[in-house]
């Protein structure tokens, strides 16, 4: 078999452009095989972060809620709801989530069934290993 024209300044034999054929079949097999896994297949290993469901729990913020999104907590009626809000119009922000023992109907049990579920403007939550910090700003 005769090479084509263009071959015969290189010199190669059959043998060596057949070898030339097969190692550049190898070698784009290779770079087709590591696109695919690039690519297509993922990109190493992936991590799952769990965490504590207690630290996924939505707490209210007491100084900006309005009666009604209070309905949801535990042993927190309309009545109790209403006087948390009338309290803070009239007192001005909560400073402490224990203020809340001020507002007619919050008892110490009711105190502690929602404890978990409220917070106080610029209060931190606990769940992540912050401190609190009191709001400066207006």
């Amino acid at each position: 078999m005769k090479l084509p024209k263009n071959l015969e300044p290189l010199e190669l034999s059959r043998r060596e452009f057949v070898v030339l054929c097969v190692l550049f079949s190898i070698l784009m097999v290779g770079i087709a095989i590591k696109f695919v896994m690039d690519n297509h297949l993922g990109s190493g290993e992936i991590k799952v972060l769990r965490q504590n469901p207690e630290e996924l729990t939505l707490r209210l913020d007491i100084n900006t809620v309005e009666w009604y999104q209070l309905l949801p907590l535990p042993q927190i009626g309309e009545k109790r709801a209403r006087a948390i809000v009338e309290y803070r119009e009239k007192h001005g922000p909560f400073t402490d989530v224990d203020e809340l023992l001020n507002v007619k109907g919050i008892t110490p049990k009711v105190l502690e069934g929602v404890r978990g579920s409220i917070r106080v403007s610029g209060e931190t939550s606990k769940a992540y290993g912050k401190e609190a910090e009191k709001d400066t700003g207006g």
